[in-house]
């Protein structure tokens, strides 16, 4: 019976993922600069967006099966394309939330980018205040403080995790192979 293996890797920065989020970066920020003031608000909408996918992009992982076959006397590994999985680094919504669950080493990078580039106060504090932006931003006309309506400090620091993220696009950080012994399609 052959053997088949789940195999595992897992990146600093997975692109498949993060350049979802920079296309929602890049149409928040036509929105947000447009002489149209009515598009700054799904112009965040779209900017927070973005750094939850950029934040879901880092220490991501992709996972498949491979069977373990013979050719002409060799074992080779083949991979089967159906059972690509791709699994984001975390999962919600709430950004805070999201910056804390990322290694600490790229947390301390995405700190040192924002901080050369004029940022200097906590990136989870920073994230904090946009945590319900999905809910709070969406229904703003049941508000009467409109005070979070401000793209200080999200801009800043979603050019950091952008800088992290490019610097460390598609760099893996480790694998794992697992035996299946119970599997599909033997």
């Amino acid at each position: 019976m052959k053997k088949v293996y789940k195999k595992v890797i897992h990146y600093k920065c997975l692109g498949t993922i993060y350049y979802q989020g920079k296309a929602f970066a890049e149409t928040g920020k036509i929105l947000i600069e447009s002489e149209n003031k009515r598009l700054f608000i799904p112009g965040m909408v779209n900017i927070c967006l973005a750094t939850e996918i950029f934040l879901k992009s880092i220490n991501a992982s992709i996972s498949y099966l491979e069977d373990e076959i013979e050719i002409e006397g060799s074992v080779i590994y083949q991979g089967r394309d159906g059972t690509i999985k791709i699994s984001p680094g975390g999962k919600g919504h709430a950004l805070s939330k999201l910056f804390e669950k990322i290694p600490e080493e790229a947390q301390n990078e995405i700190a040192k980018f924002a901080s050369h580039n004029g940022y200097t106060e906590s990136i989870y504090l920073g994230l904090k205040a946009y945590d319900d932006t999905f809910v709070e931003w969406r229904y703003i006309y049941e508000k009467t403080n409109l005070e979070i309506l401000t793209t200080h400090p999200l801009i800043p620091i979603i050019n950091a995790i952008k800088q992290y993220c490019e610097t460390n696009l598609e760099a893996v950080i480790g694998g794992d192979t697992y035996e299946i012994k119970e599997h599909p399609n033997e």
